[in-house]
Order: C-alpha cells, then structure tokens, then sequence
C-alpha cells in the first residue's frame, strides 16, 4: 500500500496528471517572456495602434463639414449677417465663392451643395417683401449638404424674423405717435436681440445616453480581440515546430498524453493572450480612465473568456499544419479574415444580409460585441446580450477542443 502510494504521488506518477499540462504551460510562458519580439509584437505594437488610431478618429466624433456661400447681396447687410452666423457655427468651415465658380465647382462634381444668397436679399427685407435663398446642389447633394442647407435656411428666417420684428416696432412707435427713425430701431431692437442671444432664455444640452463616443473606447475592444486573435493562432506554430524536429514524438514517449500536451498547449496560449488583455486594458484605464473597478474586471472576464475559446481554435491550426510555414500562415489569414468581417474596425452588430451571416461565424464577432457592450453602452455580465456572447465563445472553445482531438486522433500523434 506505501509503495503504490508512493508511486501515485512520485513525478510522472498518476497523481501528476492535473499537473503536468499546467508544467507545459509554464514553460511555454518562460519562452514567450525571454522573447523579445514576441513581447513587442503582442504589447507595444497594439498600443501603438492604439494611439494611432485615437490620433487620426479623435477629433471625428463630432459633425463638421465645409459650406460653401455665394453672397450676391454686395453691400447688403443681412446678406453679409447670414454669412457670419453662418461662420459662427462651429460644425462648419464656410468658404466664400464667386457665382462662376461655384457653377463650375458644381458642374465639375467638385462641391455638391452652394447657398447663394441673391442681390435683392437686404432690400426686400427692409420693404417687407419675402426674399429668396437658393439653395442650389448637383443631384440630390449629399448628406452633409442636406445639414448645411438646414443651417442657411434656419439662420435666414432667423434673420428675416429680426428684421420683421423691428419694423412692427417702428410701425406701432408711429402708430402712437412718437415716431423713430427705422435706423434707430433698428439699432435697438438689434442689441436686444443681441442681448438674448448672450443669454439665451433657453438653454440646449446634449447628453449621450447609455453609449460612451470617445475614440478610444470604440477603437479599443476590437484591436484587443484581433492582436489576442493573432498571437494565440500563432502559437499553434510551437506545436508544428515540436513535431518537426521530434520533440512531440520523445515527449509522447513519457507519461505526458495527447491530451495534456494540448491541454498543455491550450494553457500557455491562453496565458499569453490574459498577458495582452491585462495589459491593454489595465493601461487604457491608466492612461484614459474609461473604467470602474467593476466594469474593468467585467471586460477582463468576458476578454479571458474569448481567449480561452480562440485558443482552442489554435489547436485545430497545430493539427491541420505541416510546417510552421503553413501554421504561420494559416494563423494570419485567420486574423485578417476574422477580424474584418467580425467587426474588429468598426460596429456591425446592426447590419443586415450576408455581412451579418459571414460576421457571426467568426469568434471577433462574439468577443467584439460583448466588450462593445460592456465599454461602449455601459451594460454588465448580466445583460442577456452579454451571456449570450459568452455562452458562444464558450461554445466556439468546446468545439475547438473536439476537433482538435479528433485530427491529432487521425494524424497518429501518439496516445
């Protein structure tokens, strides 16, 4: 009885079964640390993406296009007025043209959409008559053409509306009997309107609600999920590296079985890729405060989730691969592939059609929508959608696990 005890217990023996896969794993985590490139490639480079990607989109969160004028109202003042509140807007950059070359702008395809304000805009104002504003576009313009349009057509009645007001003002003063020059009350209704726009009766917030806009927090979980996506398949090459040179054939001569060695395997992929999520996203907290205590464990345990199941995806890549080339290569048409049509770039949880199909067959899909939700729209792990991406990465893990055993089972690999 002390000897078979002994010999359970002893190194090698049955009682090492637990801990052998985790032995693998760790010395696949003493190799991913002394490598210097690998550790670039897996933490330096996504933060430099990072803050590129914050760089180039980090002013776009908000409307701003360019207006394009004609302002044929030369010398007139509410011509000239339109075309400083027009500057005045900030979602607008407004460029003046002349009346020929904004015909040929328009004809060229050039600009789409031109306000050309006419010659007689002043003076039908001030004898009452209603003026016109053209607002003139090549076909049916374009989007942002469309919200200039609204912004002229919006400051004009405002100001046709001022004008309006001070002549009532001057006819009712005559009515009275104490007549003023219009020039004159034109100048104080003016500075009263002009008052009122200092400080506004009524005051306009915007509020987001339930979804964040800055750059970082949209950008931040698809780069995770793709970089995550690219070191774990890759890691698919040690195991075709292993079985070039003989080191899977002595090693399944020892007591280590088909399943620890990818148990194994599986682990020290996982281990990088909780490297990388940690990383990332403890220092996106760090550097830009986009989460609580809560929410952070939250996006690490659904991140963690996701690297468990891509990893077992890993597996299948080791199996189907004859050289590392072809692991290499297999793990970075994967990424690419993945990583496009699951959304790692831009949110496409709401589209329709074949692009909705393709997207949720991918693992990115899954990882990118349950981070989304938990980054972007402020949910937690017991939102249904959350559970639900979870229960498919999870579902993608066991799957990856079956087959894999199943194709290492049909190459021979040993026991």
């Amino acid at each position: 009885m002390a000897m078979s005890s002994r010999a359970t217990n002893a190194p090698g023996g049955r009682g090492d079964f637990g801990r052998r896969p985790f032995a693998y794993a760790g010395k696949e985590m003493k190799v991913y640390f002394r490598d210097a490139q690998v550790l670039f490639f897996s933490l330096a480079l996504p933060l430099v993406l990072v803050v590129l990607m914050v760089a180039t989109f980090g002013g776009t969160s908000r409307f701003h296009t360019d207006a394009y004028v004609v302002n044929l109202d030369r010398g007139g003042l509410a011509g000239a007025e339109l075309v400083t509140r027009l500057t005045a807007v900030p979602e607008l950059t407004v460029e003046t043209l002349s009346e020929e070359e904004a015909t040929q702008r328009l004809a060229d395809a050039n600009i789409y959409n031109v306000v050309f304000i006419p010659e007689d805009f002043t003076a039908k104002l001030t004898s009452g008559e209603t003026p016109r504003l053209v607002l003139r576009q090549r076909g049916m313009g374009n989007t942002e053409g469309q919200i200039v349009n609204s912004f002229a057509a919006g400051l004009a009645r405002e100001i046709a509306g001022e004008y309006l007001v001070s002549r009532k003002v001057g006819q009712t003063l005559a009515a009275m009997g104490r007549p003023l020059s219009q020039a004159v009350v034109d100048a104080k209704v003016g500075s009263l309107f002009e008052t009122a726009k200092a400080d506004p009766p009524v005051l306009v917030e915007e509020q987001a609600v339930g979804v964040r806009s800055d750059p970082v927090a949209i950008f931040l979980p698809g780069l995770v999920t793709m970089f995550t996506l690219f070191a774990v398949t890759l890691g698919s090459v040690a195991i075709v590296e292993e079985r070039k040179k003989g080191t899977m054939e002595r090693l399944m001569t020892t007591r280590l079985t088909r399943v620890e060695l990818l148990a194994g395997t599986w682990l020290g992929s996982a281990g990088r890729g909780a490297v990388q999520v940690v990383f990332l996203f403890g220092l996106a907290w760090a550097a830009f405060r986009i989460f609580t205590p809560v929410s952070f464990l939250s996006v690490v345990v659904v991140a963690l989730a996701g690297v468990l199941s891509i990893s077992a995806v890993g597996l299948i890549i080791a199996a189907i691969s004859r050289t590392p080339d072809q692991a290499n290569w297999t793990g970075v048409f994967l990424t690419m592939i993945m990583s496009f049509l699951g959304g790692s770039f831009f949110d496409i949880a709401a589209t329709k059609g074949t692009l909705a199909f393709l997207s949720r067959l991918t693992y990115n899909f899954w990882a990118n929508d349950a981070l989304r939700r938990l980054i972007v729209r402020g949910e937690t792990l017991a939102s249904p959608g959350v559970i639900r991406d979870l229960l498919v990465l999870m579902g993608i893990g066991a799957a990856g696990w079956l087959v894999a055993l199943l194709l290492f089972r049909m190459r021979g690999d040993a026991k």
